[in-house]
């Protein structure tokens, strides 16, 4: 009896997942299914259309821009930040998801300042809500794509700190050294030295010196990831 009654269990339990992956299927497989544009290293494209509303799956990528310059500089944790769809965000086969002229909300969570060799400014964002033209509010759960879970001025903008402080006090490690040539009745080689010591200088207070605040301009792309499905009125 117990026998029976556990294979009848088994049974239905076997049935009733079957009916779940055919209904998971079905979300995949209908003719409802679109594409979202591509977005460079997105994982994946998929877009539930539906005369109810629009789900964009997890893991998409999306593109916003800032809505105004930004400087970590004069801001702080628990101030709110704008950015804004410059773009429909839209279908490969067409339909508008998110209309231009929308905003995404964030408020900092974390701002860590500039600090001594080089090492820049991060800031840290939770973004809450994106505001149709409508005034309607979506709540959205995102991330930076990007490895780094925080904004921060590159590389390349890190060298460019770094060369500045190298020419600005190699030139005036070339000025001292141009005094100390012309005093001893020779000028090129004054400049020579003074150029590679002060040059030499420079380049060791660039590095030792505090890192980059962030900063962005109005427009400024941030590609971030979906960490669940964003459900959107249709």
């Amino acid at each position: 009896m117990i026998k029976k009654v556990l294979s009848a269990s088994l049974l239905s339990a076997f049935v009733f997942s079957n009916i779940q992956l055919a209904s998971l299927a079905f979300d995949y497989t209908d003719n409802d299914v679109e594409h979202l544009q591509a977005v460079e290293n997105s994982k994946i494209n998929l877009v539930k259309v539906t005369p109810c509303g629009n789900i964009i799956q997890k893991e998409n990528y999306i593109v916003v821009n800032f809505a105004q310059n930004f400087n970590s500089k004069y801001y702080k944790t628990g101030d709110y930040v704008q950015f804004s769809f410059d773009n429909d965000l839209k279908t490969q086969e067409g339909t508008i998801l998110i209309p231009c002229n929308s905003s995404l909300i964030a408020r900092i969570t974390c701002i860590e300042n500039p600090k001594w060799f080089s090492r820049n400014a991060k800031v840290f964002m939770e973004f809450t809500h994106i505001l149709l033209p409508d005034g309607q509010n979506i709540p959205v759960s995102v991330q930076l794509a990007s490895k780094k879970k925080y904004l921060q001025e590159g590389a390349k903008e890190t060298a460019g700190k770094i060369a500045a402080y190298t020419l600005s006090i190699g030139g005036v490690g070339a000025g001292l050294g141009s005094a100390i040539g012309v005093a001893a009745g020779n000028t090129i080689t004054g400049l020579i030295i003074g150029g590679s010591v002060g040059g030499g200088v420079g380049l060791v207070s660039g590095i030792v010196s505090p890192g980059l605040h962030y900063k962005a301009k109005k427009g400024e792309e941030v590609i971030l990831e979906l960490e669940d499905n964003l459900k959107l009125p249709k």
